[in-house]
């Protein structure tokens, strides 16, 4: 019978923490530390009786790997992995050459960065490997890539669909963090573009308390997240429109939605930039069924040199 393993985030539903032998998950983490104590509760969720590999990439395992006798796997077979690409390319190899990968699950903590110099070319052609290997052999193999621009990682994966299993990131705010779903493949089937608040203390990590319990729903195409100055003073135009007073709040509110209508206003030129980067975020971080438009309300706006205006019409 294969196995199936789970992140290590409590009170998850098993649509989007499951892990079947056979699939590879790619899990982005801005923080290094917050990847290492995902890395260790990971681990210590698995079974008494699971095969697990742990594969620390620049540092020894025993300086990473913190587990308690009551939880996780009897046995861990380690790994340690230089920090430099080559590693990375000869680890399916060495891992086959070291143990029978049937019903294993191997969770791979990368070096902070490991990825940095590494053109997408070969990131992707890395991943389909580790896919096709994972396929091969009946194992399970979640990658935690933890980088201080994890989105320059997520951009050519959102295009391995057919090569990971999964893909998600977990973002630092405050005092949670955001764990959001690219998608996420599962026993359970397939849950898409999800967004969750998740927690991390002494506890360890969490769904925060007051997420929600269920998988959030997809039912968000007729919703309009506009700047108040787009309607010129008049009143929302239905119940779908929601209004906010600044670009950043209408940017902030898109960074939850799915394939709603997003609407910035843009008044002078110095707003270009910002409002560019606003979306180009929204489109590596909530994917290509949003519908972004710019409503230029003044007649001084650069338009030739930016390409980020529009007069109200979808350009993203």
């Amino acid at each position: 019978m294969d196995n199936v393993f789970t992140l290590g985030i409590s009170s998850l539903w098993d649509e989007v923490c499951h892990m079947p032998v056979g699939g590879v998950w790619w899990l982005n983490v801005d923080r290094y530390a917050d990847a290492v104590s995902l890395f260790n509760q990971t681990l210590a969720a698995q079974a008494k009786n699971s095969h697990v590999a742990a594969l620390v990439m620049g540092n020894k395992p025993k300086d990473i790997i913190s587990l308690d006798h009551t939880h996780g796997p009897d046995n861990i077979a380690l790994f340690t992995l230089p920090n430099r690409p080559q590693a990375l390319e000869e680890i399916h190899r060495d891992l086959v050459c070291s143990l029978e990968p049937g019903n294993y699950l191997f969770i791979l903590l990368c070096a902070e960065n490991a990825w940095q110099n590494i053109n997408n070319e070969k990131l992707c052609a890395w991943v389909e490997k580790t896919s096709r290997w994972a396929q091969y052999h009946r194992c399970a193999f979640l990658a935690i890539n933890s980088a201080q621009d994890i989105d320059r990682q997520l951009t050519p994966l959102l295009r391995e669909y057919r090569s990971l299993s999964g893909l998600a990131s977990i973002r630092y705010q405050g005092d949670r963090h955001i764990f959001d779903i690219a998608w996420w493949g599962s026993d359970k089937g397939i849950s898409a573009q999800q967004q969750l608040m998740v927690q991390h203390d002494d506890a360890g990590w969490r769904l925060a308390q007051d997420a929600e319990t269920s998988v959030q729903p997809r039912s968000d195409e007729k919703a309009i997240l506009s700047h108040v100055r787009v309607l010129e003073g008049a009143p929302p135009l239905s119940e779908y429109w929601t209004l906010f007073d600044t670009n950043d709040e209408v940017f902030n509110a898109g960074r939850t939605a799915q394939a709603a209508t997003i609407l910035f206003s843009i008044t002078q030129n110095t707003q270009i930039e910002q409002l560019g980067c606003y979306i180009h975020t929204l489109r590596r971080q909530r994917g290509t069924a949003l519908k972004i438009i710019v409503r230029e309300q003044t007649r001084a706006c650069a338009r030739p040199m930016s390409g980020y205006c529009s007069a109200a019409a979808p350009a993203w």
